[in-house]
């Protein structure tokens, strides 16, 4: 395994698991997040913060990667997010673009329908 593949791995399980760790382990600290239609979430700080409005609103949201796609430093992956919350059949599908440095997420272009996901 691909010490790409192996981050976005992580980066899933920490998503579902612990959201902070996955802010701290898997974004460089000047992170850059794009998602569609929503502006820039800049660096760590920016994206923690987005993060626990998200967990508030759905605390018990799950991400699951579907495909994953990695061409030398970035990693295209297909994902659904779930909301058991919202019922069985409730999700928000979604293409995240990682562009990865020294390990870490640094660009971080994500294209969605955010209108239904709750806390953005």
């Amino acid at each position: 395994m691909s010490d790409t593949q192996a981050l976005v791995e992580r980066w899933a399980q920490y998503y579902n698991d612990d959201a902070t760790r996955m802010v701290e382990e898997c974004y460089a600290e000047d992170c850059k997040v794009y998602p569609m239609g929503l502006g820039v979430i800049e660096g760590r700080k920016g994206l923690q913060k987005v993060e626990d409005a998200v967990l508030a609103k759905a605390p018990q949201r799950r991400l699951q990667v579907l495909r994953t796609h990695i061409v030398g430093d970035t990693a295209c992956v297909e994902c659904e997010l779930r909301d058991a919350a919202r019922g069985a059949e409730w999700s928000v599908p979604f293409v995240a673009v990682l562009t990865i440095r020294d390990g870490v997420v640094v660009t971080d272009r994500t294209y969605a329908d955010w209108s239904r996901w709750p806390g953005l």
